[in-house]
């Protein structure tokens, strides 16, 4: 019985280390695309074709 409770323990500490680890990607990905979008905006503003 403590071995089964163990394990589901276990399972949802993997389960939470997994969703953090999305999250952290997920930011990351939205840090760099922002990043992206701010270097194109600032080419395209040097090159006067900005909106």
């Amino acid at each position: 019985m403590k071995s089964n409770y163990l394990e589901m323990q276990s399972n949802h500490k993997s389960g939470l280390i997994c969703t953090q680890a999305r999250l952290l990607m997920s930011q990351s990905r939205q840090k760099l695309q922002n990043r992206q979008q701010v270097m194109l905006h600032r080419a395209a503003s040097e090159l006067g074709i900005d909106s």
